[in-house]
């Protein structure tokens, strides 16, 4: 079975292949399967050679608990991945190791996504998505396919830069959405093949630099719209800015963009990867989506969604739920054992590279039965309440639990509401996709749907 193992005798090295070229070309090509074999192969805990690097795979919810809240402190996020973000995003605070740095961060920002801040951007939500709905009307009308993939990313990042910037002028999100796509895009070329640094100018990579310029100056030019004004327009920018911490001093400019930055780049990718994979599995499942469908006709009416109905769409929210577990936006996750310690038997020496998979994690047969089967019912309230809480992190876990969860949540039960009071979405094509492992995982295939219009 999965996950059993051999038995770790105090202090043992933790055991896996020798072959350090043959672990490094499987891990770079074929991610979720090689991490598969290796706790098929070896158990819950296991090693492998990373290029340079020695690894520690953790695959059972109990050991990654241990990482992430148990003994957090000896565990810090300069494992070499964090090394890119901070290239791209600078220190941000999903960047930011831990520490009085850190800490200070996260108490400045984390009012701006209490329930009351989130509620002000919702009309931003909301308004973006009665717009990109009203453009799909078209492609209704005709029958004609759409990539959800293109479609949801779309949205998603103009619902990012409504409620981040209350930014209205369209042609300055165009502007600013392609400059995202080609850093996406050659993002993901360098993530396959990593073989020169990003600071080495290829052709790639200067297209990626030049684009990210681009963003960089769209929001110093946002910033010090706001700043110059000092207007609170119910934005995430505008909150972020009248941010202090307990001495009473506020974020720099250069900590502002570093923090919209990643919270942008983010915030529009994960959200739309969970999108289309909703649609994905609602498309395989006619009767999940008739009941999502029934749920949103019975507790909206016909009316726009609002804040408070995000509790009552509770059937919804399991859908939201179980297609997170089975395609976990963080599905990965890096730390550094800054201290020796010990996982399972195992001895973790100082140094060490850890490892962990979500994907696997929310797949583990102890915590989760016919795990690779859709069944929103999992997430049931007496479902939830006798399952170990450590089994499900598609938010991370810890003190570095996502600050955006409220807003991700929000704008996904805002979207698929929207959607099926309007349209019943169906498959283009019937034929399994399966996840990709990049940045974040996404489909191998485009996922095409026809959105037939309701009545």
């Amino acid at each position: 079975m999965p996950g059993t193992g051999p038995t770790a005798k105090p202090g043992a090295t933790p055991p896996g292949p020798a072959n350090p070229i043959r672990t490094t070309m499987g891990f770079q090509r074929r991610t979720l399967d090689f991490v598969g074999e290796m706790i098929d192969t070896y158990g819950d805990i296991s090693s492998f050679r990373l290029g340079p690097y020695r690894c520690v795979l953790l695959g059972h919810p109990h050991h990654v608990r241990h990482v992430l809240q148990r003994n957090p402190a000896n565990f810090d996020r300069s494992a070499f991945p964090f090394k890119l973000a901070k290239a791209m995003f600078g220190r941000g605070l999903t960047n930011v190791e831990g520490g009085e740095e850190w800490r200070d961060m996260r108490r400045m920002l984390q009012p701006s996504f209490h329930h009351q801040r989130i509620a002000s951007m919702a009309e931003h939500m909301l308004a973006v998505i009665r717009t990109r709905l009203a453009d799909w009307d078209t492609a209704a009308a005709s029958g004609e396919p759409i990539d959800a993939g293109v479609a949801m990313r779309r949205l998603t990042l103009h619902v990012v830069a409504r409620s981040l910037f209350a930014l209205d002028e369209q042609g300055l999100i165009n502007r600013f959405a392609e400059a995202i796509d080609t850093m996406d895009t050659e993002l993901v070329a360098y993530v396959r093949m990593p073989v020169l640094p990003l600071s080495v100018p290829t052709a790639g990579h200067r297209r990626f630099w030049a684009a990210h310029t681009i963003v960089e100056e769209i929001i110093d030019y946002l910033i010090t719209q706001h700043l110059t004004d000092q207007v609170d327009r119910g934005d995430l920018l505008s909150m972020m800015i009248q941010a202090e911490d307990s001495t009473g001093a506020r974020l720099t400019d250069e900590q502002l963009r570093d923090q919209v930055f990643a919270m942008l780049f983010a915030g529009h990718e994960t959200g739309a990867n969970v999108l289309t994979w909703l649609w994905y599995l609602l498309g395989m499942h006619p009767e999940v989506q008739q009941q999502v469908r029934q749920e949103v006709d019975t507790e909206l009416g016909g009316r726009p969604p609002t804040l408070a109905d995000c509790t009552r769409l509770t059937y919804t929210r399991q859908v939201i739920d179980e297609t997170q577990r089975l395609y976990p936006q963080q599905y990965q996750g890096w730390r550094r054992a800054l201290a020796d310690d010990e996982i399972g038997g195992y001895r973790i020496p100082a140094g060490s590279v850890v490892f962990y998979s979500t994907y696997h994690v929310h797949r583990h047969p102890e915590f989760w039965d016919a795990a690779d089967e859709f069944r929103p019912e999992r997430f049931a309230a007496d479902e939830v309440a006798g399952r170990d809480r450590s089994a499900y992190l598609p938010f991370g876990s810890g003190p570095h639990r996502c600050i955006g969860e409220q807003f991700a949540m929000t704008e996904m039960l805002f979207i698929i509401a929207s959607t099926l009071q309007r349209y019943r979405v169906e498959l283009v094509s019937q034929e399994p996709v399966a996840p990709k492992a990049l940045i974040t995982l996404g489909p191998d295939q485009p996922v095409r749907v026809r959105l037939l219009p309701r009545g």
